[in-house]
């Protein structure tokens, strides 16, 4: 994995620790309650009627080739 920055690789890896902080310190219950949450976000990611691409230039983000 590149990272365009060593600030950038520095900032996933402090997330990275504070995620394992957070696993360590919860019950498994608070966790399952988590993955229910991201399958529900990405089952409604798929169905979202625009590609990423036509997401993406509409905001302006993109650029027509």
């Amino acid at each position: 994995m590149k990272f365009r920055s060593k600030r950038d690789l520095e900032e996933r890896l402090a997330f990275i620790r504070l995620y394992v902080k957070r696993l360590k310190e919860n019950p498994d219950e608070v966790f399952k309650q988590q993955v229910r949450l991201v399958n529900s976000f990405l089952a409604s990611a798929k169905s979202f009627p625009l590609s990423r691409e036509e997401y993406l230039r509409m905001k302006g983000e993109l650029r027509r080739r």
